[in-house]
């Protein structure tokens, strides 16, 4: 690895599975390391994880990195930086912003993992040109990052695109992972997945022999790819699955497009990028028939794997004034910085 630049930031894609950490200028990604989020500990050991990652890659550039984004999973508390009650991860409640300020003594935000991919969007991606869109992952989550009229969407407490908890289905007995029922997550967030399955093999009249079915019954954990791969086999549970997971994703959308009034709804998130011959063409096509506004262009990020790193590194370079306003104040009690 060649280094010539004089000022570096860092960029942290935190998710609830792995946690990409990326060496960055201002206009690119340098180098990068993925690990697996820790699964045990308090509530400083994802931070440390984070600091000892970076200071054990990029020891003698420590000094030249002049900020730091977090993209984080949620919800979060975004005048105090750190996540609660998270859906996903063992660890439910964490510090970032504090420890991480104190560590390494320059800026760190922290906001949403998907509020940062819609900003990465907007300076590194395919929103370049718009001020009304949306970013959606569907992943081991569902979450949005929202752009309305050249803002970018935070809430009281950052969680104003938390449309993974909106309710598909108010009479369903799925209980999703923050403990509400019928939310989008449960139906299309991978963590849920055989929580689905389960639901569909015991309730639901499966025609045909299901090889698929038997492994769940004997209570085997499948996850979405093997789901996916039992759909593309013609599994008659996967192809129920699967269905329930378009019509899901398919209303989720319909209505974030009918509150947002977007003109771009960009797509990213495992589950989609791996299936999108599976999915893309028959959510596109259910959307329009549940919108009361005009059609948005509907379109694959093209950032692939690393828009939560292009995310977190637009909200170092290019921090809405929002965020510095909301989190500005906690960094210049930790290390005396006004911004």
């Amino acid at each position: 690895m060649s280094c010539i630049a004089e000022e570096y930031y860092i960029a942290v894609d935190l998710g609830a599975t792995k946690t990409r950490i990326a060496l960055c200028t201002r206009s690119e990604i340098i180098e990068k390391t993925v690990y697996y989020t820790p699964k045990h500990g308090d509530e400083y050991t994802i931070a440390e994880s984070i600091y000892n990652t970076v200071v054990t890659k990029w020891k003698n550039l420590v000094s030249n990195i002049k900020a730091v984004g977090i993209a984080s999973i949620g919800p979060l508390d975004i005048k105090e930086g750190k996540v609660v009650h998270a859906s996903n991860v063992p660890i439910r409640n964490f510090e970032l912003l504090r420890p991480l300020v104190k560590k390494f003594k320059k800026p760190v935000y922290v906001v949403n993992d998907c509020v940062a991919a819609a900003w990465g969007e907007k300076y590194y991606g395919d929103a370049v040109n718009y001020d009304n869109f949306i970013y959606l992952t569907l992943s081991t989550g569902v979450g949005a990052g929202v752009v309305v009229d050249g803002n970018l969407l935070i809430g009281k407490m950052g969680n104003a695109h938390e449309v993974g908890h909106i309710v598909i289905d108010f009479t369903s007995d799925l209980q999703c992972g923050c403990g509400g029922r019928g939310h989008w997550e449960v139906f299309s967030g991978g963590a849920n997945t055989h929580k689905v399955l389960k639901y569909l093999a015991e309730r639901i009249d499966i025609t045909g022999y299901s090889e698929l079915k038997e492994r769940v019954l004997k209570g085997e954990q499948i996850d979405a790819k093997t789901m996916f791969d039992y759909f593309r086999k013609g599994d008659p549970l996967a192809k129920k699955a699967v269905d329930l997971y378009i019509q899901a994703t398919s209303a989720g959308i319909a209505s974030i497009v009918n509150v947002y009034d977007p003109e771009l709804v960009i797509i990213g998130g495992s589950i989609f990028l791996n299936n999108i011959d599976v999915l893309y063409e028959p959510i596109v096509s259910r959307i329009r028939e549940n919108i009361v506004t005009n059609p948005p262009i509907i379109k694959p990020t093209r950032l692939g794997d690393d828009v939560g790193l292009y995310g977190a590194l637009a909200i170092a370079v290019y921090t809405p004034r929002k965020i510095i306003e909301i989190q500005g104040r906690l960094i210049n009690e930790i290390i005396g910085v006004t911004l």
